[in-house]
């Protein structure tokens, strides 16, 4: 069931049975003196009729946490798996990380304190809200990681997402609910199939991989500069059609033997395109740092480079590889495809030569949409809020 639809619903079961039963806050003193609320899950003919819907239906919802605390209905569903290489995306391409909806059965408003944190790993995120009586907030937290906690994710953890939940009030706030839960946290290297996700839409997310402004890209763009036949590098197509005047082409060549300072190779690493499975994807530092890229690592890097030029590029990928097109000119659909594994192997004419031999055995699978082929063009997931990576 779609989550807006089942909290839609949630808060109408709260409060309609919540006014049939003329349901009244259950409070109790504290050490200071002041009231808190004490849970009554399970009690009154709100929480029951509730907590039976709630059964019924989240077969589909697992992650869904609800509790009552007199006048007060807290529910929120989480993410299990943190994707840390894609964490920046969650509230825009991705679903938020946590929804949160704070209902009130009283007659009086109520002000509310919400924070929670993936812990060790994120910094606090908080909000505060009013309630009014016999209304429903809804709340959406997304925690960001630390650069810090990222660089030592290179494998799999073991995370608690923590939540909390305060009611302000004069007189001293009471803290009603704070809970943790375990979470799986993905290595900065994997790429995760999103559940839920078409396959398209899962090869549009390596995008976020294509970092132009990554400073490693931007000194590899320098060292291109010594190849090229000006002496320096260019951004754009300078209006030319069809790179009549070979300023692409002559950009491209260099980056290629830019490359070939660094010792790039080839190097076939566990690659996995099928939906539910999943890869270890290198950023372009690292490609550049360690002198070898698998696949589509090398094709990222290429386009990363592309990008900070301002040339528009494609990643294809086929069943077990992919390559990479950078297009020649802003109002023609021509591309140079270029067969980045061949980098420490071939010349520049070479990889571009082979590129277009796949491309002309490839173009009638993807131009029919066949299972495992597919073009993401950098620009339009762009457009669609895939933005890179903001760590290298």
């Amino acid at each position: 069931m779609n989550k807006n639809i089942f909290f839609l619903i949630l808060l109408l079961v709260v409060m309609i049975t919540s006014q049939a039963s003329g349901q009244s806050a259950l409070t109790q003193a504290n050490s200071s003196g002041t009231e808190t609320f004490v849970p009554i899950k399970g009690t009154g003919q709100a929480q029951n009729q509730t907590e039976n819907w709630l059964q019924d239906e989240t077969d589909d919802s697992e992650n869904i946490e609800y509790a009552f605390f007199g006048d007060i209905g807290v529910f929120y569903v989480y993410t299990e798996g943190l994707v840390t290489s894609l964490y920046h995306l969650y509230g825009t391409v991705l679903d938020h990380f946590v929804d949160i909806y704070l209902t009130n059965t009283g007659t009086e408003p109520i002000t509310m304190y919400v924070e929670s944190e993936i812990s060790g790993y994120s910094t606090p995120v908080s909000d505060t809200v009013v309630i009014y009586p016999n209304k429903a907030v809804e709340i959406h937290q997304n925690p960001r990681l630390n650069t810090e906690a990222i660089d030592q994710l290179n494998s799999q953890m073991p995370g608690y997402f923590t939540i909390s939940f305060t009611e302000l009030k004069e007189g001293g706030d009471d803290l009603i609910l704070k809970e943790s839960k375990e979470i799986l946290i993905y290595s900065r290297r994997d790429v995760v199939w999103i559940e839920g996700f078409e396959w398209k839409e899962i090869k549009e997310l390596y995008a976020a991989w294509v970092a132009p402004n990554d400073p490693a890209v931007e000194e590899l763009i320098r060292k291109a500069a010594d190849y090229t036949e000006s002496g320096i590098i260019t951004n754009g197509y300078g209006g030319v059609i069809n790179d009549e005047d070979g300023s692409v082409w002559d950009r491209l060549q260099a980056v290629w033997k830019a490359e070939e300072e660094y010792h790039l190779t080839y190097i076939s690493t566990m690659k996995a395109f099928s939906p539910g499975t999943r890869q270890r994807a290198r950023t372009p530092y690292e490609v550049l740092s360690q002198s070898s890229g698998n696949c589509i690592e090398l094709a990222i890097l290429y386009a990363s480079v592309a990008e900070a030029l301002k040339l528009e590029a494609a990643l294809i990928f086929i069943p077990g590889h992919a390559y990479v097109a950078i297009r020649t000119d802003q109002e023609n659909a021509f591309y140079y495809f270029i067969e980045t594994t061949l980098i420490g192997r071939a010349d520049f004419s070479d990889a571009v030569a082979k590129g277009n031999e796949n491309w002309k055995e490839h173009r009638p699978y993807l131009d029919a949409e066949v299972s495992g082929y597919g073009w993401v063009n950098i620009y339009e997931a762009r457009e669609k809020g895939i933005l890179p990576m903001p760590w290298r």
